[in-house]
């Protein structure tokens, strides 16, 4: 307890002390209430503001407001999710979540801050037909990762504009209102700005914006990619898939011109069977800017095509089943794009995961678990054939492109990959969108080895998600890649693996081996059978050994072997047309040549 002082004058003083104490803190308290109130005011005030704007804009603009988005259709960031029994069959990449385009980033544009960024995103890689031999720092692929996944936000976003009734007319006049509203919407010059710095190309033929091209595409189809040395292959890999496997699937041969390949083989190709188109990439896209050249033509003409689903083939790839079976792959129909793994060849090799880690500092679930990250194989993506579902997946699929351009590919990506293979899985993680892969790696489809009969020798095999012999590629040569060009005997195959990775991974805790056996039909564990470990290529003999041969059926014998009848016709031809004769293919029997 406090006492006071004795004396009258010293307790005079205390108490006024008390006093005035008391008061300041209840003024205090009183200038803090005012405060508070007058702020809530004001945010009454601003959101009665808001609200009457909202109310008066439609009116005086209905042409500038996205259509509403229903609450119930919003879904959350991080739920791309896949069915649980998919991990037996496939690898599934699952994207870091890259956030929506909001109002709130619309109106960052306008600070400061919007137009650094903007500074930053907008700026000019290269001219098109400006040399950066000597000048590699002018592209700068982790800062063309950040404008991508941008562009990415920003196209999901206006899409929604582009396709609603807001915008009305053709195509063409679609964009011209698009570009029109660009002058008061600050999201929209943004992101023609930022299309015509990544992905120049797409502006071709008075093309303004790609929303036109991605809305001209439909139904399902085939892509090949011709020059006038993969003629014969692809004749062969056509009429397989025609007249023997009777696949009514479209088909697109595309080109980079007559020089690339002539106008006698080009119209060879149209009379070769139904439901062919012979096209050239540069009258679709702009190859100012693209300067096609080699592998590089693959991804843009997926792109050109006019299919909305595709699947693009190599020249020298044979299946032994309907190529469309590959669309209904699960895989595919849980991801939009289905991909397959190459060989595991040259471990311990760094350069192409450190260039990834470079530029992408967020990335998929899939990255950490491949080949190329542990250091297993230099080579993970065989682009051979490649699925991509260019509505779903359409900028994903202009990633891929822009991965593939003039400086892009020679400066960077086709330095640390082998051509254009990583490209496709490396451009969806540029902008975070999903992917499957197959699981089995790369195995071997032809014959025995003759001093070891427990290696096959020949073509690269790939299976389907239940495991059976599904398409090669390499052609049908023993081994072209050492010139020798004697037939295969097609008769067994191997596979390369990767089964046992999937098993191990779902197995471990308690619930998920319950499912896998449940999936597979067995009573326990101990039924589950094991892979001792992947099979090992030899390289140069084009050789896989250490995994179990198995013996192609009959049909699949068939089928395989009767693809070299029709290599010869294809092969005497092609050689008619280099001594200036014009072959015609309708006076072939093809389906004889097959059987």
């Amino acid at each position: 307890m406090i006492s006071l002082p004795r004396s009258p004058v010293i307790r005079l003083l205390i108490l006024l002390l008390a006093a005035f104490i008391v008061l300041s803190f209840s003024l205090r308290n009183h200038s803090d209430q005012n405060y508070w109130d007058i702020k809530l005011r004001w945010q009454q005030q601003q959101q009665q503001q808001d609200q009457r704007q909202q109310q008066q804009q439609p009116q005086q603009q209905p042409q500038q407001h996205l259509p509403a988005e229903s609450p119930k259709e919003r879904v959350p960031l991080n739920t791309f999710k896949v069915p649980e029994n998919l991990y037996l069959t496939h690898d599934v990449a699952i994207p870091h979540p890259i956030p929506p385009w909001t109002k709130a980033d619309t109106e960052m544009l306008y600070t400061s801050t919007g137009f650094d960024l903007k500074a930053d995103m907008l700026r000019l890689d290269y001219m098109p037909h400006e040399d950066l031999t000597d000048k590699p720092e002018r592209l700068d692929f982790a800062s063309i990762a950040r404008a991508e996944r941008l562009y990415r936000a920003l196209w999901n976003h206006l899409n929604v504009l582009y396709q609603s009734s807001t915008l009305s007319g053709r195509d063409r006049d679609r964009e011209k209102q698009l570009i029109a509203m660009a002058k008061t919407r600050p999201e929209i010059d943004f992101f023609l700005k930022l299309e015509k710095r990544l992905y120049p190309w797409v502006h071709h033929q008075g093309r303004q914006t790609s929303f036109s091209l991605q809305k001209s595409f439909k139904g399902r189809g085939i892509v090949f990619c011709v020059g006038n040395p993969q003629f014969e292959f692809v004749i062969t890999a056509i009429q397989a898939i025609r007249n023997r496997l009777k696949s009514t699937l479209p088909i697109q041969i595309f080109h980079m011109g007559d020089n690339d390949l002539s106008q006698e083989r080009q119209n060879y190709l149209r009379e070769l069977t139904t439901g062919i188109e012979v096209l050239d990439v540069t009258q679709i896209l702009d190859d100012d800017h693209m300067r096609l050249g080699g592998w590089a033509i693959k991804p843009f003409a997926m792109l050109a095509s006019s299919f909305e689903e595709v699947m693009f083939i190599d020249a020298d790839a044979y299946f032994l089943q309907d190529p469309a079976v590959l669309f209904e792959d699960p895989g595919y129909q849980a991801t939009g794009a289905l991909f397959f793994y190459d060989r595991t060849l040259f471990p311990e090799w760094r350069e192409g995961s450190e260039w990834i880690k470079s530029m992408l500092p967020i990335m998929s679930s899939f990255p950490p678990e491949s080949r190329m990250f542990n250091l297993l194989s230099a080579h993970e993506q065989e682009s051979g054939v490649v699925l991509i579902n260019k509505k779903t997946r359409f900028p994903a699929m202009m990633a891929v492109c822009k991965m593939n351009g003039k400086w892009e590919r020679e400066l960077y990506s086709y330095k640390v990959f082998h051509g254009d293979k990583e490209t496709f899985w490396v451009g969806f993680e540029m902008v975070q969108e999903p992917y499957a892969f197959m699981r089995n790696y790369g195995g071997a489809i032809g014959e025995k080895f003759p001093s070891n009969e427990q290696s096959i020798c020949g073509a690269q095999l790939h299976e389907d998600y239940q495991g059976r012999p599904l398409w090669w590629n390499g052609g049908l040569y023993r081994n072209k890649n050492e010139g020798v060009t004697r037939y295969l005997e097609f008769g067994h195959w191997m596979s390369g693996g990767g089964h046992q990775k999937h098993r191990e991974r779902y197995t471990r805790d308690k619930e998920r081996m319950i499912q896998v056996l449940m999936d597979l039909g067995l009573g326990s564990s101990n039924q589950l059978t094991m892979e001792p470990g992947d099979a090992t290529w030899d390289f140069k003999e084009s050789c896989l050994t250490g995994g179990l041969v198995h013996s192609l059926t009959q049909r699949e014998k068939d089928l395989a072997n009767g693809y070299v009848g029709v290599d010869r016709i294809a092969r005497e031809d092609g050689r008619k047309m280099n001594a200036g004769e014009k072959p015609d293919p309708k006076q072939h029997n093809w389906d004889a040549a097959i059987a």
